[in-house]
């Protein structure tokens, strides 16, 4: 599983880049997301390690009940895309049994999942189709018009208006686009691990940093180490929840770099 968030220092000259800022390819991170069960049949959106191609699946037919008729929504965690344009939203989709396929699926892209849930009311899709045939499929869409500049941003799918099919499965959802770096700034990462991480995450740097803070995807900041002066700090992340979080590297001249990693 790769998570990749482009390093952003505030005072230097800026450039874009393409680059992927998110990746969703396995149990471990869809198991970051939030299911919905708003038909409220004790079925819903469920993480695999694999599934005949697929890590995220909802279902419309179960064996010991027979026939459903979901309504199941599946949101990511916050991704901060503050600093991107021209974004795109790519993924896998695939009917899980090939000779049941014609599952009906949903993609929106909201900054507020708990109001989606609350009002009920859904925006304008991104993409919305009827599964046509067996197989992986891949799909894209520019999601740039409801996603660029935007600090807090989920992705939401929905499977519903199917009935008595099998299953739907999603894998391997990036965003890529446009993001600010800085091509002055010579402070980088050199090696994260372990990402996930249970205990302590292990940073390596190219020079020593002074501090590192750990943050929310929303860049609201959890803890700051103020006494690192080390080219390899090491941060404790016992006590957080699961999660993606942000980690951000500060020199003793003011020079930053921030990246993302995953709490197991």
């Amino acid at each position: 599983m790769k998570k990749i968030l482009l390093s952003a220092v505030a005072f230097l000259a800026f450039s874009a880049v393409n680059a992927q800022i998110y990746e969703a390819n396995d149990s471990a991170a869809f198991s970051l997301w939030s299911a919905y069960d708003l038909d409220n049949d004790g079925n819903n959106f469920a993480a695999f390690e694999d599934l005949n191609g697929a890590s995220a699946v909802s279902y419309s037919y179960d064996n010991a009940t027979g026939a459903l008729t979901p309504d199941n929504l599946f949101a990511s965690p916050a991704i901060d895309l503050t600093t991107g344009s021209n974004i795109m939203l790519n993924w896998k989709v695939t009917a899980i049994d090939p000779n049941w396929v014609s599952e009906k699926y949903a993609i929106y892209v909201v900054t507020d999942v708990t109001a989606l849930i609350i009002s009920g009311t859904f925006p304008p899709p991104v993409h919305v189709e009827t599964l046509p045939s067996s197989g992986i499929l891949d799909r894209s869409v520019d999601i740039s018009a409801l996603a660029d500049g935007q600090p807090t941003v989920h992705i939401v799918i929905r499977h519903y208006e199917s009935t008595d099919w099998f299953a739907i499965g999603f894998d391997d959802l990036t965003i890529t686009g446009d993001f600010v770096s800085v091509e002055e700034n010579n402070l980088s990462v050199l090696n994260v691990y372990p990402n996930p991480a249970v205990d302590e995450l292990n940073i390596t740097l190219n020079e020593a940093a002074s501090s590192v803070s750990i943050m929310t995807l929303d860049g609201k900041i959890i803890s700051t180490n103020n006494e690192v002066n080390s080219i390899n700090p090491v941060i404790s992340v016992a006590d957080l929840a699961a999660g993606m979080y942000l980690y951000e590297v500060t020199t003793k001249d003011g020079r930053k770099v921030r990246n993302s990693f995953v709490k197991q």
